[in-house]
């Protein structure tokens, strides 16, 4: 397929061309080191909120380098769950970054959970030991599947993951749908969330961010030498919890703090920020000092993140001629 027309791509069609969650992870690992030495273009969120909770958000991203230049439009909508309808959809549209010219329109859903997984993965690429073999998981979603699947992909010594989720059919799902995925992986199901942490190295969290509600996960919950990565901005730790790391990492520094400014989330993490994930990326701060440690990396999701998966997404399906070209 040529470049020529605008690519429309659905879910089914993106799937389909099972692209690696490997591969997910070193596009990001790419895009954000493009960011960390200052050759990136992204904007902050733009969000707007309505009633019920709901909210849509506008990620935006331009990489010369990489030749990626992109947009996402997403929507949550709680209200939803009721009536039958998905919570959270959304659209990614990429032009041409010489040009300018409308390349492809896809769907967000796949490109938010493969880029938010490969996230937690990059985040132990720099910042977990290297020879950990038990992975914790609180909430067995979308997000958390993408997760596991990607740090199985980047931790060849995984044998064993420990789950837990408030719904437990959706830890049964994770369960059965994990022994296809993950062969040679042992999943196990906690009876509450503290006990996810027990012996893992890596410990992602993503679960429902609810007001009112305080953090499952305190102080003393994660293990001397563990990484932490929260993909739930600070729904699932405690302000105890954060501080008791040695150090604590996020994906962007400027995103994190004006979400913090803006309030109502993250009033009560760590004053000092170590870096984020460009930044170590890029080389320039330092990862792991000591297998010892305890790190905290927040993960809030980034507009360079969507755009260099769905470029990926985008070379992949003009190679194998997959989606419906339409005209512009």
């Amino acid at each position: 397929m040529s470049g020529d027309g605008l690519l429309y791509l659905t879910r089914a069609e993106i799937e389909s061309l099972v692209i690696g969650a490997a591969e997910v992870v070193d596009a990001l690992d790419a895009g954000l080191r493009e960011k960390g030495r200052g050759a990136v273009v992204m904007p902050p969120k733009t969000s707007l909120h309505g009633p019920d909770r709901a909210f849509c958000q506008v990620l935006s991203a331009w990489l010369p380098e990489s030749s990626a230049l992109g947009v996402k439009w997403v929507t949550i909508f709680p209200a939803n769950a009721a009536k039958g309808l998905p919570a959270v959809g959304g659209l990614v549209v990429l032009s041409d970054a010489s040009t300018g010219s409308p390349q492809a329109i896809l769907d967000g859903g796949v490109i938010t959970a493969w880029r938010t997984g490969a996230s937690a993965a990059l985040a132990a690429r720099y910042l977990a030991r290297p020879d950990i073999d038990c992975v914790g998981l609180l909430g067995c979603g979308v997000q958390g599947k993408a997760s596991v699947d990607a740090l199985a992909a980047a931790l060849p010594g995984l044998r064993t993951v420990r789950c837990h989720d408030a719904v437990p059919a959706a830890a049964a799902a994770f369960v059965a749908e994990a022994a296809a995925r993950l062969p040679g992986v042992e999943v196990v199901v906690c009876d509450g969330p503290a006990a996810v942490a027990r012996g893992a190295g890596v410990v992602v969290t993503a679960i429902t961010m609810s007001e009112g509600v305080a953090p499952p996960l305190d102080a003393g919950v994660l293990e001397p030498g563990a990484l932490a990565v929260a993909l739930d901005y600070d729904a699932a730790w405690s302000a105890s919890a954060m501080a008791e790391c040695e150090r604590f990492f996020c994906d962007d520094t400027e995103q994190v703090l004006a979400t913090k400014a803006h309030g109502p989330r993250l009033q009560e993490i760590p004053e000092t920020i170590s870096g984020d994930l460009g930044e170590l990326a890029a080389g320039l701060v330092e990862g792991r000092r000591d297998p010892g440690e305890r790190l905290f990396c927040l993960n809030l999701g980034l507009a360079v993140e969507d755009v260099v998966t769905a470029r990926l997404v985008l070379e992949r399906a003009r190679e194998r001629g997959v989606g419906t070209t339409l005209p512009v």
